[in-house]
């Protein structure tokens, strides 16, 4: 279910508008999305979830199958500043938006300090924070019309 034949163009695909954006300065509040249409602006786990989609062949099916059967991991580390951050992996590979690209665990480590949590996000947390996601910018959008 991953094209993993074609893994590079995808990350290609992916960072050629790739934009850091804050969840709290798009949405107010952390957000898990997947961007399927560039410019790809969001943070970290919105980076692991587009390209998680984008090499499921832009399939929610297949993305989910993906996460379920574990094909594909998002995973939390932990950053030189003591934050959380998300990674995806698939295999032994990792890959984030600081690296933009497939690497070890070991360059991961090496050029961004990143270091292992012991915990990665099981599916049924993906679909939870996913339609929380959902739900969030759902009713923004029904408040600011009805501000209007």
């Amino acid at each position: 279910m991953l094209d993993l034949a074609n893994k590079q163009s995808h990350v290609d695909h992916l960072n050629e508008t790739w934009k850091y954006l804050y969840d709290n300065d798009q949405y107010g509040s952390d957000t898990w999305n997947i961007m399927k249409e560039p410019p790809y602006e969001g943070d970290c786990e919105d980076y692991a979830l587009t390209l998680l989609w984008l090499m499921s062949g832009k399939s929610m099916i297949n993305f989910w199958i993906n996460v379920i059967t574990m094909q594909a991991q998002l995973r939390r580390v932990i950053t030189t500043e003591g934050c959380g951050h998300v990674v995806l992996r698939i295999g032994n590979l990792y890959i984030d938006n600081w690296t933009q690209e497939f690497v070890t665990w070991e360059e991961m480590e090496s050029q961004c300090g990143h270091k292992k949590f012991l915990w990665m996000y099981d599916p049924i947390l993906v679909v939870f924070k996913m339609i929380k996601s959902t739900a969030k910018k759902f009713f923004k959008k029904v408040d600011e019309s009805q501000n209007m």
